[in-house]
């Protein structure tokens, strides 16, 4: 029997679903941004509605240990050595977004975490002025201390010389510039100072730029990279531009980034970019991407490796919806992480890729996808809402983006109602619908509660593109252990406002939802 069928056979006759990781080694430290970003059905719907990317586990549910170990296993057998998880933090209050649910409660449960390594990467990408506190620093520092620099395979690389060298937790930055504006260059690196030792170790930081790095290295950043450099050789206004000239753009911003010397540099590659399924017409799409291009950008990038940190990093595993992604899929198969182990672990070249499918088995998926026809809305009566009467599973979350629990044995009507707590803070529904100043709207929800609370029924207005603008529309309230209707009819007047949601916080006690709607 070939060593093969062989191996095959052993998978087949593992309990459970996942065969162990063979990983492979590089010569190089190889990691990938991992973005968390498919943590509830809806998360999926601008590719299903797209038809692509598809990938190969299906629409998988992020935050399931299982999902997390099939990601371990094809990463470490293609030779990717750690996850940089995208992570979202509210840096007011300590909150750690429901947002990282791939790595809060799927990859820190996996069975295979020991395998691979991850590290955080701060998207502290928020909107407005910045107006980070010392305190606030310092609570950062704690949760990161108490959240992940404890566990065994988080992410250290050494830093300082001789006697001093030790291994330090790294941690990637999204905007080193806001923190810099904040505190300016020498208060930046004194507050960095204090979040170090609140975390009980020097921190290995990692800015997401890589120009003016005489004053990032002043400001207490220890290294450099990029999430991607998805415009490179975009002529102004384009929409398009072939993959070709992103590799060539890519390999002169390396260039432009390893000759001041001044900080080391970790080497970002990408398999391209396609954002239609998030923007539709208003993307920006690199054509005509191939596995084979990508290898050669990364067998480009080892020109261009530090000598002391000897690391690249690709962007990313599953950036689906920006069309930047390693994970296999349907239409590319195991393409593009065959051409990263390829370039990078050219003494491994043979292997065999496993799947659930190969394997007869299935991974945690969505079984619906919350996509709304123009032939749904007319058989809701032309309630625009997805799932008005909570008889499907999905389309409705708390405010922390968690799907909403469901009552079996309260409704007003159907079979189930949703049912929200005070420390979920409400529910909202992800479908917005589209609004404009004339139209006349119809707006409600049935609401009851336990006794000594209240629902509060709004609307959350966005911009035409789904920003919020932190606004609402206040419907009303209501409370009692008797089914009513709270709602308004009303002519939209709002001109900037595009968009709204309908959501129900309750006050003091548990809260049910059933049969709510907007209707023109």
């Amino acid at each position: 029997m070939c060593p093969f069928a062989v191996l095959l056979a052993a998978c087949l006759a593992e309990p459970y679903s996942v065969p162990e990781p063979r990983p492979v080694e590089s010569p190089l430290l190889v990691g990938c941004y991992y973005f968390p970003g498919h943590f509830n059905a809806h998360r999926w719907a601008p590719m299903a509605e797209a038809g692509f990317p598809c990938p190969l586990l299906g629409w998988y549910r992020d935050g399931e240990p299982e999902v997390s170990d099939w990601h371990i296993k094809w990463a470490v057998e293609h030779g990717i050595d750690f996850f940089a998880f995208d992570w979202y933090y509210d840096y007011k209050s300590g909150r750690v977004h429901e947002h990282n649910a791939a790595l809060e409660r799927g990859f820190l449960h996996a069975r295979y975490r020991d395998r691979m390594r991850f590290c955080i990467f701060w998207c502290n990408e928020e909107t407005g002025e910045p107006d980070y506190t010392e305190e606030q620093m310092l609570l950062l520092a704690r949760t990161l201390r108490d959240h992940y620099f404890g566990q065994p395979n988080y992410l250290r690389l050494t830093s300082g010389h001789g006697q001093d060298a030790r291994a330090t937790p790294v941690v990637f930055v999204s905007q080193p510039q806001r923190l810099i504006k904040r505190f300016g260059v020498e208060g930046c690196a004194a507050i960095w100072s204090k979040v170090a030792a609140e975390a009980g170790s020097p921190l290995l930081l990692v800015a997401e730029q890589h120009s003016d790095q005489a004053t990032l290295k002043q400001a207490g950043f220890n290294a450099c990279a990029a999430y991607n450099y998805a415009g490179v050789n975009v002529a102004p206004g384009a929409k398009e531009a072939p993959y070709d000239t992103m590799v060539t753009g890519y390999e002169t911003l390396w260039q432009e980034a390893t000759k001041p010397g001044i900080l080391p540099y970790i080497v970002p590659v990408s398999p391209g970019w396609d954002s239609r399924p998030w923007y539709g017409d208003r993307a920006m799409v690199r054509t005509d991407p191939r596995p084979e291009k990508f290898r050669r950008m990364c067998e480009a990038a080892k020109r261009y490796v530090n000598p002391k940190l000897q690391a690249v990093i690709a962007e990313c595993w599953n950036e689906f919806g920006e069309g930047s992604y390693l994970e296999p899929t349907v239409q590319y198969g195991f393409g593009y992480l065959d051409a990263l182990r390829d370039a990078f672990c050219p003494a491994n070249p043979h292997h065999l890729d496993l799947t659930p499918q190969s394997l007869g088995r299935t991974a945690p998926v969505y079984d619906e996808i919350p996509i709304l026809t123009a032939a749904d809305i007319a058989g809701q009566d032309g309630n625009l809402l997805y799932n008005p009467g909570f008889e499907m599973r999905w389309g409705w979350v708390t405010f922390f983006e968690v799907d909403t629990k469901l009552d079996e044995t309260v409704a007003h009507s159907g079979r189930r109602s949703a049912v929200i707590t005070p420390d979920e803070g409400g529910m909202k529904s992800l479908w917005h619908v589209d609004v404009k100043p004339g139209e006349k709207l119809e707006i409600w929800a049935w609401v009851r509660t336990e006794p000594g609370a209240t629902a509060e029924v709004k609307c959350a207005l966005f911009g035409p593109t789904g920003v919020w603008l932190r606004r609402y529309l206040e419907l009303g309230s209501a409370s009692g252990a008797e089914w009513q209707r709270v709602g308004k009819t009303l002519t939209w007047e709002d001109a900037e406002a595009g968009q709204i949601d309908l959501e129900v916080a309750p006050r003091g006690e548990r809260v049910w939802v059933d049969e709510v709607g907007i209707r023109k």
